[in-house]
């Protein structure tokens, strides 16, 4: 069982199948299926690969925000510059 906001997974073997079920956190169920263990084994496939993209989008999108903050501290160092070469000339 993988508690998260919003509810929970609920997953184990009934009746020689893997057993998936999606519960809100009235304890509605929202979802629920049995999955042949090649089925499972897919959908775990499935799921590791979009988590993957996921994280990977994520990685790239906080290397541009890096790269802008990099930026912005370049041209915040300019100007520090440029006004310490003014103010002692």
């Amino acid at each position: 069982m993988a508690r998260q906001d919003g509810g929970r997974w609920d997953v184990g073997i009934k009746d020689n199948a893997v057993y998936l079920a999606r519960v809100s956190e009235d304890n509605e169920r929202l979802f629920d299926d049995s999955l042949a263990s090649e089925e499972a084994r897919e959908l775990a496939e499935l799921l590791t690969k979009f988590a993957d993209k996921l994280d990977k989008s994520d990685k790239s999108r906080d290397d541009d925000e890096d790269d802008e903050d990099d930026e912005d501290r370049d041209e915040d160092d300019e100007d520090d510059e440029e006004g310490s070469k003014k103010s002692s000339d």
